[in-house]
C-alpha cells in the first residue's frame, strides 16, 4: 500500500454514506485525484477542517485501488471566511470548477496550484478588486495550462511593430493591421487591456493584485478572456458568475441605478 505526503487544496467535497466525505484534491505531487475522508463530517473529527471546500492543507494519502483514503491532514489555510462573502464564494467556487474540470487526474502543474492558493488567499483579503483578481487568474490559468494569448507580438507573422490593439481569439492572440485585415471576428481592444494582459502574463497574482485598474479596461478584459476560455476551454461553468451578476443587478436596482 502507497502511502503520500502533500500539500492539497478541496476542489470538490460530496457527502458519503453518513459521515464519509469524497474529496477532489488539487494537489502538488499528484495533481487532481479522488480521496476518501472517513468520518471527516463528524464534528469531533480530525479531518473535519481539511474536508472542507477550498480548505489548504497538508495530507497524508493512501493509496487503495484505483482511490486514495485521507489518513491524516493537518490545514495549512481553510480559507473558511470565503463561505461569509458571496462575491468572494462566487468567485472561489468558479475557479476551483474551472481547475476541476480543466485538468486531468494525475497530471501535476505546480504553477497552477501556487496561482489558486494565491488567489485564494487573495479573496480572502478586505481590500482586494474581486472581480479584476478573477480576470487575471483566468489569463495566468490559460497560460498554465498551454493556451497563452500572444499579446506582444503579432500572433500570425510574429511582428513587434505594432500600433493598434486588434485582438482575433481564433488566431490565439494580438494581430497586426497587415494581418487582421485577412481575418474575421477580430476585437478591438483599448491599448490599455493589451498593455495589461502582458502585464499580468509576466507578473505573480500576488504583484498584480496591487494594480489600480478601471472598472472599463477589467469589463474590456472580462468580455475577451471570456470568449477565448469559450473557445479553448471544454464544458466551461460560468453559473457561479451569472448568479453573482443577477445580485448586482438587483443591488443596482434597489439603489437607483
Amino acid at each position: 500500500m502507497i502511502i503520500l505526503n502533500t500539500q492539497g487544496i478541496v476542489l470538490k467535497a460530496v457527502k458519503y454514506k453518513e459521515n464519509d466525505v469524497i474529496l477532489t484534491l488539487f494537489t502538488r505531487k499528484l495533481g487532481k485525484v479522488s480521496a476518501i475522508a472517513k468520518g471527516a463530517k463528524r464534528n469531533k473529527s480530525a479531518l473535519l477542517s481539511s474536508a472542507q471546500l477550498f480548505s489548504y492543507a497538508n495530507y497524508t494519502l493512501k493509496r487503495k485501488g484505483n482511490m486514495y483514503i485521507v489518513n491524516q491532514s493537518d490545514t495549512i489555510k481553510s480559507f473558511y471566511d470565503i463561505s461569509y462573502d458571496i462575491e468572494a464564494f462566487s468567485y472561489a467556487t468558479y475557479i476551483t470548477k474551472l481547475v476541476e474540470s480543466s485538468t486531468c487526474e494525475n497530471q501535476t502543474n505546480n504553477r497552477l496550484f501556487i496561482l489558486l492558493a494565491q488567489t485564494l488567499y487573495l479573496y480572502t483579503q478586505k481590500d482586494t478588486d474581486k472581480k479584476f483578481i478573477t480576470r487575471a487568474f483566468e489569463l495566468k490559468f490559460l497560460d498554465y495550462i498551454g493556451f497563452r494569448p500572444v499579446v506582444n507580438r503579432c500572433s500570425s507573422c510574429g511582428s513587434k511593430g505594432i500600433k493598434s490593439a486588434i485582438f482575433n481569439i481564433y488566431e490565439g492572440g494580438l494581430l497586426c493591421d497587415l494581418c487582421s485585415k485577412n481575418t474575421e471576428e477580430n476585437i478591438k481592444l483599448d491599448v490599455t487591456t493589451i498593455k495589461l494582459m502582458e502585464y499580468i502574463l509576466n507578473n505573480d497574482i500576488l504583484i498584480c493584485s496591487k494594480a489600480k485598474v478601471s472598472k472599463y479596461i477589467t469589463y474590456e478584459l472580462e468580455k475577451v478572456l471570456k470568449r477565448y476560455l469559450n473557445v479553448y476551454i471544454d464544458n466551461i461553468n460560468f453559473k457561479s458568475l451569472y448568479f453573482l451578476k443577477d445580485i448586482e443587478n438587483i443591488k443596482g436596482v434597489d439603489k437607483g441605478e
